[in-house]
């Protein structure tokens, strides 16, 4: 059965603060044909004069678990993506650019976590008297991070074991050195006007800086019958926390490459269930593609719908 028969992605409308709605220097692009790649070229001779028109910057892969396949390209210069999107190029699948998802807003007064009447109109109280939740579950949460000394979180958060910790070696050759509790994708330096806090470069830190991936978190699965806080849909899940997300004056956005990078990264890791809480009204063919290979290693994808009480459908 055919997942874009299947998944319908419901995305609020949401109009970005930002005065843009995708890094303007740079293009993600997928190829099949690639015959030498240094960091200007990918050797097709019509698409590398394109980059080179354009003094291109630095090329690099991404997304290498995904067969690499996948590139972004930096230019010194903004481009004028409505200009070239109908281009064509021998041996590229696609070019699109690297567009901002808005991680959907979610409000910060002190009481709003104890009104849980969303549990109540998803009959989730009932459900509990059939499960409460399996740790052996692991759900991938693509935001902002977490609060690792959350007291409602601490018990659900997924730890790596075949991982040892801070000795800089990759034990369990996933490709991501140290990474004991998730990963931090976010790697946006040519973001700097806008972007605050941690935004440089990728670590094995994904601690939020936002509130966002905590507060999506407990949603999901906070500790539960426990005195503290709130209690979470899933009492017993295990959370495996991956920042794309970073924070700016106006909220928290992802850039394409690390949203889609975090997808697969969960789906590796065994995440039975992936959750979006973001979106954008541009579609996006590499997450799409993300999604396929996630769905594909029999994770669940979940997207957020509805904040701003109109919607718009996004067919994955």
């Amino acid at each position: 059965m055919r997942l874009g028969r299947n998944i319908l992605i419901l995305m609020a409308i949401s109009i970005s603060l930002l005065g843009m709605d995708n890094v303007p220097n740079q293009l993600i692009f997928k190829t099949s044909s690639v015959k030498q790649v240094n960091n200007k070229t990918v050797g097709l001779e019509s698409f590398d004069k394109f980059l080179s028109d354009r003094n291109i910057d630095n090329l690099r892969s991404i997304l290498p678990k995904a067969d690499n396949k996948y590139f972004i390209a930096t230019f010194p210069d903004d481009i004028d993506w409505e200009n070239i999107k109908d281009y064509q190029f021998d041996g590229i699948d696609y070019i699109q650019p690297n567009y901002l998802n808005e991680l959907y807003l979610s409000p910060n007064d002190p009481e709003f976590p104890n009104q849980q009447v969303n549990l109540d109109n998803c009959d989730i109280p009932q459900s509990w008297d059939y499960s409460v939740g399996n740790e052996q579950i692991i759900v991938g949460i693509i935001d902002s991070g977490i609060y690792f000394d959350h007291p409602d979180l601490q018990n659900n958060i997924f730890i790596n074991q075949d991982e040892i910790p801070n000795d800089g070696i990759d034990n369990d050759n996933n490709g991501y050195i140290d990474d004991v509790n998730g990963w931090d994708f976010v790697d946006a330096p040519e973001l700097g006007s806008i972007a605050l806090g941690d935004y440089t470069h990728q670590d094995n830190n994904p601690e939020d800086e936002l509130g966002h991936g905590t507060h999506v978190a407990g949603i999901i699965s906070a500790d539960s019958n426990n005195n503290v806080g709130i209690t979470g849909i899933s009492w017993n899940s295990k959370l495996l926390i991956i920042r794309s997300g970073f924070k700016t004056l106006n909220g928290g956005y992802l850039q394409d490459d690390d949203a889609a990078a975090g997808i697969i990264y969960a789906a590796d890791m065994g995440a039975g269930v992936i959750n979006l809480s973001w979106g954008d009204t541009n579609y996006s063919q590499i997450i799409a593609d993300a999604c396929y290979y996630a769905y594909n290693k029999g994770s669940i994808i979940v997207v957020a719908a509805g904040n701003e009480g109109a919607m718009v459908e996004h067919q994955v």
